[in-house]
């Protein structure tokens, strides 16, 4: 593994296979595990020090939102750098959560590049880190009053599908032993990753 000495923007990983609701099973059989889509921006947080950058997926900065004081606060403090991947629920859903983080992957831990490290020690070492701070919800872990960590789920697919909620796009289904690569183009993580969603026009992801 590399250290990741500098600001580098990352791409983080994203799912473009769509599959429909009755192939949940199929991954499900195969060892994928499932987390919730949330509807919301997808935001990739760089945090050294007092330094806290918060960018969306296109290498953007946020234009209906400004990180409020206690997102810059929970991720200041450590001397390396760390990078987060997370959407955030703000602007999308009308009468939904706002400025609310929901953490779903790491790209680089203390200084140190996750290229070649497996989805499912990623997110075990997430748990770890976070584990003071951590209050089991429904889909998520709560780690502050805005910022949550999603939960992994390894069964129960359909089930978590017919029961989302307003401010869910889907579910993200995951190869937990698929190695991560490096973040330097969109679509670069595409292939250990699908999406199965609730029909909408409007939906990306």
């Amino acid at each position: 593994m590399e250290n990741y000495t500098e600001y580098q923007y990352l791409y983080p990983p994203r799912p473009e296979t769509k599959i429909a609701k009755p192939m949940l099973g199929f991954y499900q059989k195969n060892g994928y595990v499932a987390q919730k889509k949330k509807n919301g921006t997808c935001t990739v947080i760089f945090a050294r020090g007092d330094e806290v950058i918060f960018k969306t997926r296109h290498n953007e900065d946020h234009k209906l939102w400004t990180p409020q004081k206690d997102h810059i606060k929970f991720f200041q403090g450590s001397e390396e750098w760390n990078v987060y991947c997370a959407e955030l629920l703000h602007s999308k859903v009308t009468g939904g959560p706002k400025n609310q983080l929901f953490i779903f992957d790491q790209l680089v831990a203390h200084g140190t590049s996750l290229v070649g490290v497996s989805f499912k020690d990623r997110i075990i070492a997430m748990m770890k880190e976070f584990s003071k701070n951590m209050v089991a919800e429904v889909d998520q872990y709560r780690i502050d009053e805005r910022i949550s960590l999603a939960k992994t789920f390894t069964s129960g697919f359909t089930g978590l599908f017919d029961n989302l909620g307003k401010e869910d796009e889907g579910l993200v289904l995951k190869d937990p032993k698929a190695l991560l690569k490096p973040c330097l183009k969109p679509n670069a993580n595409k292939a250990w990753q699908v999406k199965c969603r609730i029909a909408n026009a409007n939906y990306s992801f």
